[in-house]
């Protein structure tokens, strides 16, 4: 067998449906096995080179054009109407700009005001032991001033002072002590006496008369006699009738302010007593309770 274009003999070709000549697989334009791969249906119809290209177009119906044509203007239209909203969706892409610049801004102040509040937070913790340490040597001191007011009380035990003695010009106060004691009828000589002198008394120009004994006991049982009776200055002709003379522990400033102020929480609670007892303050609500010690205002704050 011939093939139709090159006159070269052999023995298997491929047949153009159209002019239905045999041409080799060369000529042909296609391989062997690829032209077996067509099937038996496909290579019925196949089209040698030069029919293909003679073989005129099939003609594009007028229906097919203008359906294409309708579906290009939707696509062109769909096209349009996005870009008719470009620029409100550039607008909007500038105004999410700007919110993140804004939420930048926020986020850097916020890291600025996270950074200030860790120093206050340190700054509070430095008060805090601080203010621990203000506590502890608060405590201290109080305990301090309160060891020293007793000790000052304490230096006072042997100590008696007198209100109520009018000064008299050139007096002796040794000669006013024996007048005093033999009137509440517990007699001293000066001999029990460490020292006696006049002192000042707060917010008055009137001076009480302090006697130091060289006993305590002896002290005590003088204040107690005395406390027996009412004393006034004539009764050693010593000054008016009216004027009375009062017999007392020498109690330091702080104990005097302290038991007054036990004098008026007796009045408000209804305690029945108050005394002073070797330079100690007591109170007792009845005679059947028993006898609370004020060594300090913190004791006060015990009374119910």
């Amino acid at each position: 067998m011939l093939c139709a274009s090159c006159d070269n003999e052999v023995n298997d070709s491929a047949k153009c449906s159209q002019c239905h000549k045999n041409l080799c697989f060369r000529c042909a334009n296609v391989t062997e096995a690829g032209f077996r791969k067509l099937g038996v249906d496909r290579r019925a119809t196949w089209k040698c080179p030069s029919c293909r290209i003679s073989s005129p177009a099939a003609p594009t119906s007028t229906r097919q054009i203008t359906g294409n044509m309708e579906e290009v203007l939707q696509k062109l239209a769909e096209v349009t109407a996005k870009l008719d909203d470009l620029p409100k969706l550039m607008l909007e892409v500038g105004a999410l700009k700007s919110n993140m610049d804004e939420v930048k801004q926020s986020c850097s102040k916020i890291d600025e005001f996270a950074a200030k509040l860790d120093g206050i937070d340190k700054r509070i913790m430095s008060l805090e032991l601080l203010k621990d340490e203000v506590s502890t040597i608060k405590a201290s001191f109080e305990s301090l001033k309160e060891d020293f007011a007793q000790k000052d009380q304490w230096s006072r035990l042997n100590n008696v002072e007198i209100k109520g003695i009018p000064i008299k010009k050139n007096e002796n106060l040794f000669t006013v002590a024996k007048l005093l004691s033999n009137h509440v009828g517990y007699p001293i000589e000066n001999s029990q006496i460490n020292y006696i002198s006049r002192i000042p008394i707060h917010n008055s120009k009137e001076k009480s008369i302090l006697i130091s004994f060289l006993n305590r006991y002896v002290k005590e049982e003088f204040i107690s006699t005395a406390r027996a009776k009412k004393i006034t200055a004539s009764d050693m002709d010593l000054g008016p009738a009216d004027q009375r003379i009062y017999v007392n522990d020498h109690l330091s400033p702080m104990y005097k302010n302290l038991l007054t102020r036990a004098k008026s929480l007796a009045k408000e609670k209804n305690y029945k007593y108050v005394w002073v007892k070797f330079a100690k303050i007591h109170m007792r609500k009845s005679d059947t309770t028993h006898v609370i010690t004020i060594n300090s205002a913190n004791d006060l704050n015990k009374i119910i």
